[in-house]
């Protein structure tokens, strides 16, 4: 039977070598501000955040690049 010290020290090294290193450009997320109106009271901001894009501008990255996982209305 195989150790199951050397079964686990391979699925390490396995999840390890997976990630490798971005040069893609990073994500920027516009900022967004929430706001309460009321006729009485007028407008008040309630919160403020970020949004994020669908997932027509999701990409897959591999080793070589990246592509588009969404072309016009379906999935790749």
């Amino acid at each position: 039977m195989f150790p199951k010290v050397a079964l686990l020290a391979f699925s390490f090294l396995a999840v390890v070598y997976g990630q490798q290193v971005g040069t893609s450009t990073a994500e920027v997320h516009p900022s967004l501000t929430w706001k309460k109106c009321t006729t009485a009271g007028g407008c008040v901001t309630q919160a403020s955040g970020a949004v994020t894009v669908d997932a027509n501008w999701r990409w897959l990255h591999n080793v070589g690049g990246y592509t588009n996982c969404y072309t016009g209305n379906t999935w790749n």
